[in-house]
């Protein structure tokens, strides 16, 4: 999917916990020295580490967005072994609520494995994200996308109908939330998605070392880059040892 899934799929002293096949793909959860990962044909879709709340990369950008609400409902499209819905409850408990949608089965069950606790304030729903988006109205503070095949967005993402459906489902101070993962074909896709977001969204980007190969694309349907900027950066107490996130969203551009 990026380089940094591939870089974290490369570590000495695997040992396999789980596995499972679909439609000739195999989904494996592994454990290292340093944490535990769910990987789908030897990539790294989802990964915890151990002693800390955070992974160290793309997923922990996610996490402070709660912060910009009292209470925050969060949708998810694409649920990996459920990283993000985990660093969420674990920084945020019962202040988040995630409906989080998969299109896999599979998936979900190693999800489970790969967690090995049930997701308390996670409502799991199996089924395709941009179907399930297409009634909702206002539900929303917070849509997260992180949904793939292989090493690519589905291309229904992209189009003007996701763009208008995610607008919808969002509150009117909403912010979707895209991981965008930089491949050849992204990087030539990505200044005509922009435009295509820009047509509901302020569109902003996060992209430095700790994303290593992944962009996180943000579109707020009503806040500047600088009213999120300091709404975020007003509570640094929150993430005592993540900084470089806060950074992150100070440099947006």
């Amino acid at each position: 999917m990026s380089l940094i899934r591939r870089i974290f799929g490369l570590g000495g002293g695997e040992r396999v916990v789980d596995t499972a096949e679909e439609n000739g793909d195999m989904i494996s959860v592994v454990e290292t020295p340093e944490g535990r990962s769910l990987k789908l044909n030897n990539v790294v879709y989802s990964r915890l580490r151990n002693g800390s709340v955070y992974t160290g990369a793309y997923w922990d950008y996610f996490t402070p967005l709660p912060l910009l609400y009292r209470k925050c409902k969060i949708l998810m499209i694409g649920l990996g072994g459920g990283t993000i819905p985990l660093l969420m409850e674990r920084l945020f408990g019962k202040r988040v609520s995630i409906d989080a949608v998969e299109i896999s089965e599979t998936m979900v069950k190693m999800s489970k494995s790969f967690a090995r606790k049930a997701l308390s304030n996670t409502r799991i729903i199996i089924g395709d994200g941009a179907d399930y988006l297409r009634d909702k109205k206002e539900e929303y503070d917070v849509l997260i996308l992180d949904a793939y095949e292989g090493d690519h967005i589905p291309d229904v993402f992209f189009g003007d109908k996701f763009v208008d459906d995610a607008s919808g489902a969002l509150n009117p101070d909403g912010i979707l939330a895209i991981n965008y993962a930089l491949n050849l074909s992204a990087v030539v896709h990505l200044e005509g998605y922009k435009k295509n977001l820009r047509r509901r969204f302020k569109v902003y980007t996060i992209n430095n070392p700790l994303t290593a190969g992944n962009m996180i694309i943000l579109g707020s349907k009503k806040l500047d880059k600088e009213q999120i900027s300091k709404k975020l950066n007003a509570r640094p107490k929150a993430f005592p040892e993540n900084k470089e996130v806060f950074l992150g969203y100070k440099d947006m551009s």
